[in-house]
C-alpha cells in the first residue's frame, strides 16, 4: 500500500517507526526508573532525554537514507513531536502526582 498510494520505500519507513518505537518505550521506561530513583531530577532530566532523542533521530536519518523518501519531513518530523510531547505529558503527570503526595 505504503509503495502504491504514496510512492515509498515501505522497508525504510517500516525500519523508521519501529526504530520511533522502541525508542518511545526506552524513553518512558528511563523517565520511570528516573522518577523512582531520584524525583527531583525529573525535569531535567526529561529536557536531556528529549536531546538525546533528537540526536538519535538525527543520526538513524543519516543512516537511513531518509532524504530519499518523498515528503520526508512529515514522517520525521510529525512523529518526533506527537512523540515528545506524549513523553512530556506523561513527565508532567508523574510531577505533579509527585507534588501531591
Amino acid at each position: 500500500m505504503w509503495k502504491f498510494v504514496f510512492h515509498l520505500d515501505e522497508i525504510v519507513i517500516v525500519k523508521f517507526y519501529l526504530f520511533l518505537s522502541v525508542m518511545f518505550m526506552m524513553m518512558v521506561t528511563l523517565i520511570i526508573l528516573i522518577n523512582r530513583v531520584a524525583p527531583e531530577f525529573l525535569g531535567l532530566s526529561v529536557i536531556g532525554l528529549i536531546l538525546l532523542k533528537f540526536a538519535l533521530m538525527y543520526l538513524i536519518r543519516k543512516k537511513l537514507n531518509f532524504e530519499a523518501v518523498p515528503g520526508y519531513k512529515f514522517h520525521f518530523i510529525i512523529p518526533y513531536f506527537v512523540l515528545t510531547t506524549l513523553l512530556t505529558y506523561y513527565a508532567i503527570k508523574l510531577i505533579n502526582h509527585d507534588k501531591k503526595q
